[in-house]
């Protein structure tokens, strides 16, 4: 019986041991300058971080279609370009049935004129460019029909500055 009362003493005296030491190194883990020491702080990165593209929401993403109007070859592909830029989807280029659009109109598909004049406003067109012919057969909110103006349209005006620049 003093055999077994020893080995219960020896491994009661092993776990407390076991447990004060636990705590101490939880204590010296928690003093900053031991914590420092134990567990390294982790470096930040040198890996640039590049801001991220903020697009429109769900709600405010509308589709168009845009038709050239004018004739001149990528000019559909062109106004793409830009409306995806700001946050439009298009969802059809191509060709108008005639070639002899004089000034570049925005025609409101489904009635809802406030969106056309964003559109309208996005190419730096006025109000008095749109028109309505709704079609809910279209399945867009509003086509862009590029005139002989199209010059003057942000898409095309900073290649106009560029071959003026060039010349």
């Amino acid at each position: 019986m003093g055999r077994l009362k020893s080995l219960g003493l020896s491994a009661f005296v092993a776990l407390m041991g076991l447990t004060i030491t636990v705590l101490a190194i939880s204590l010296l883990i928690n003093i900053p300058l031991v914590r420092d020491v134990v567990l390294p702080r982790q470096v930040a990165s040198t890996i640039e971080v590049v801001p991220e593209v903020v697009y429109p929401s769900a709600t405010d993403i509308y589709q168009v279609e845009i038709r050239n109007g004018v004739g001149v070859q990528g000019a559909a592909e062109q106004m793409r370009t830009y409306l995806r830029s700001k946050g439009y989807d298009v969802v059809e280029v191509g060709n108008h049935s005639s070639f002899d659009v004089e000034q570049t109109i925005i025609v409101d598909r489904i009635g809802n004129l406030s969106i056309s004049n964003e559109v309208a406003s996005s190419l730096g067109l006025s109000s008095d460019r749109i028109q309505q012919d709704i079609r809910s057969e279209f399945h867009l909110d509003a086509s862009i029909i590029i005139g002989k103006d199209y010059g003057m349209i942000p898409p095309f005006t900073a290649l106009a500055d560029t071959h003026q620049t060039s010349n």
